[in-house]
């Protein structure tokens, strides 16, 4: 296929595509020369100094025994670790102590996670 082929092909479809649009004269003014009054400036204020936040809700409230359980799940490791790394040889009875309290809290803590709602994505508004 040429170009004068495509050329015709893309003039018929032009001719054939809809109402054409009226354009305007070019010695109409688009804009009504009458108004004076220019449009104010885009003003941004980037801080406002009234602004003051709602106070925050109060923390929640940690039952003892959960927060005994996260004491467990954390610092079980951490004392392990501590102790390894200071090259300390801990009794095996303490050793296995730590071991199952981390076991024991973690066991806790999932037993009593509060049931997920199925229908909540965690999007927060």
């Amino acid at each position: 296929m040429s170009t004068r082929d495509d050329d015709a092909a893309w003039q018929q479809i032009v001719d054939n595509y809809g109402e054409r649009a009226e354009v305007p004269p070019a010695d109409v003014p688009l804009v009504d020369a009458s108004a004076t009054d220019a449009p104010e400036p885009f003003h941004l204020e980037l801080y406002d100094e009234t602004f003051v936040p709602p106070p925050l809700p109060p923390p929640p409230v940690i039952r003892p025994e959960r927060r005994l359980a996260w004491v467990g799940l954390i610092g079980s490791p951490v004392l392990l670790l501590a102790f390894t790394f200071l090259d300390y040889a801990l009794p095996t009875v303490l050793t296995g102590g730590l071991v199952v309290a981390f076991l024991a809290s973690f066991g806790y803590l999932v037993a009593t996670m509060e049931p997920h709602d199925p229908d909540d994505d965690g999007a927060r508004v």
